[in-house]
């Protein structure tokens, strides 16, 4: 088996499935009108139809899965739904061979050595679950500083010790293991969501159209009027931004606070370089009126599911079409000297 850990699997899952779900947004005019053909496909309509909230399994009847778009067609197209149901179903088959691998090696963890478990860090997810330890903040307690890519020899010492001390009979069964590695799994996939999907989504749009970008690690910050901080996307780059874009999944109890946040940041940047064009993607709730305020801030409010198009209006934007520009902020800060 593959010594790759289950955060890479799914990383490299999310990957593969931000570039098969903006190819469809391109082929379904950003989520929203598909045409027949795409049902033929079951990849294409588990997205789809999960986007909806339908489940991904078992798949819709072809006859059916038109008829079951428009049964749904006021909802609005959840990118995060269709990405999320996608992977769970992916990483399934990983889950179970890294616990059969690790139930098989020990013999059901009667044998599991320090050596063996400094070898297989990548097997700690399962290793944890089985000997009933269930959060970081737990096993750091009880074992100390250990991760899926290196387990210290003292700390696998240690976690051999816990095993023994468990004894065979509280050891989990490979099935309710599997129950178990559910929390650890909702984990890494609320964290790909929000840290990848999201911003590979605009990335990848970016990227397609010719757009040349600097992303948030890649530069130091972006000068602003009161302070200078980083962008999420600044484009082309940090020393003459003709754009920075922002990207942000928000909630029902935080769209409020994160409009304001996004808002003094736009003013901040847009106050001190005139011409930049200034864009938000948003993914999740967002009430109406945090959105129309944002609106007479940034030149572009869209939302996930249109980065497409937006990264054409830069592009276009780029190449000397002014229109694109929608707003100017005169924003400056200066020292009083008196009268």
């Amino acid at each position: 088996m593959t010594r790759e850990t289950l955060y890479q699997r799914a990383t490299a899952e999310m990957r593969e499935i931000t570039h098969d779900l903006l190819e469809l947004s391109e082929a379904t005019s950003s989520f929203t009108s598909p045409p027949d053909e795409v049902w033929k496909d079951e990849a294409s309509t588990r997205f789809l139809l999960g986007g909806l909230g339908y489940p991904s399994s078992p798949i819709t009847p072809l006859d059916n899965r038109k008829n079951a778009w428009l049964a749904r067609s006021a909802q609005d197209f959840n990118i995060e739904l269709a990405a999320t149901e996608v992977l769970y179903e992916r990483l399934q088959p990983f889950i179970d061979s890294m616990i059969e691998a690790a139930y098989a090696e020990t013999r059901n963890f009667s044998e599991a050595k320090a050596e063996w478990i400094r070898e297989n860090a990548h097997l700690l997810p399962v290793v944890m679950h089985a000997v009933g330890i269930f959060s970081k903040q737990a096993l750091s307690n009880r074992i100390g500083s250990v991760s899926d890519t290196k387990i210290s020899r003292p700390a696998s010492e240690r976690f051999e010790a816990f095993i023994s001390e468990v004894g065979p009979e509280a050891i989990a069964t490979p099935e309710q293991t599997r129950e178990r590695i559910k929390t650890t799994t909702e984990g890494i996939v609320r964290d790909l969501v929000g840290r990848l999907l999201l911003e590979e989504f605009v990335a990848s749009s970016l990227t397609e159209m010719g757009v040349p970008f600097k992303r948030e690690s890649e530069y130091a910050s972006l000068p602003g009027v009161v302070y200078d901080f980083r962008a999420d996307f600044v484009i082309p780059d940090e020393h003459e931004p003709l754009a920075f874009v922002e990207v942000r999944k928000s909630s029902a109890r935080h769209s409020s606070l994160y409009a304001k946040d996004k808002m003094f940041s736009a003013i901040n940047w847009k106050g001190r370089h005139e011409h930049c064009l200034g864009i938000i993607v948003v993914d999740g709730f967002w009430s109406e009126t945090s959105l129309d305020v944002m609106s007479r801030v940034f030149d572009y409010v869209v939302p996930i599911g249109r980065a497409g198009e937006v990264a054409k209006a830069i592009r276009r934007y780029l190449d000397g079409d002014k229109s694109v520009l929608q707003w100017l902020i005169g924003f400056r800060i200066e020292r009083y000297t008196g009268s």
